[in-house]
């Protein structure tokens, strides 16, 4: 009865953690540019780490895959539209690039043909206490070609 106690518990707090995204996500495609624009909106006193951010450096700085499709050709990885923080993390030892707020990337892309794009937008959040474990979201777009 202990074990499945502790079982359960663990369940929740597990739950607990992976539904703490305190990111709000919204992308779009702009036509007249043929991007992929992600803007993610950061609930107050957390913050993100910028592509800026060296893997070796600690936290996972944030990454867009778009995953291939015959009908579009990816003309280059995701350009951060925010320009993040520099500063030395003492939790890690090291400097990073934050973004606090608000996160807004555009992805270069050329359309031979409507179709539906799929991809995920994976990064990491920290407060000044805690940082929660690499989130991956998940996201489908249409696009058209111009």
């Amino acid at each position: 009865m202990k074990k499945t106690l502790l079982a359960i518990a663990g369940l929740l707090l597990s739950f607990e953690t992976i539904s703490q995204n305190h990111v709000k996500w919204s992308f779009s495609f702009d036509e007249s540019s043929s991007f992929i624009v992600l803007v993610g909106n950061i609930e107050p006193t957390w913050h993100m780490y910028s592509q800026q951010t060296q893997p070796n450096a600690g936290p996972v700085p944030t990454e867009v895959v778009i995953q291939k499709n015959k009908n579009v050709v990816v003309k280059g990885k995701a350009k951060e539209l925010i320009e993040p923080h520099k500063v030395f993390d003492k939790n890690f030892e090291s400097e990073v690039f934050l973004i606090e707020n608000e996160y807004k990337a555009a992805v270069p892309l050329k359309v031979k043909k409507e179709t539906t794009i799929e991809g995920t937008v994976s990064y990491m959040v920290c407060d000044e206490t805690k940082c929660l474990p690499p989130i991956e979201v998940p996201f489908s777009i249409k696009v058209k070609s111009n």
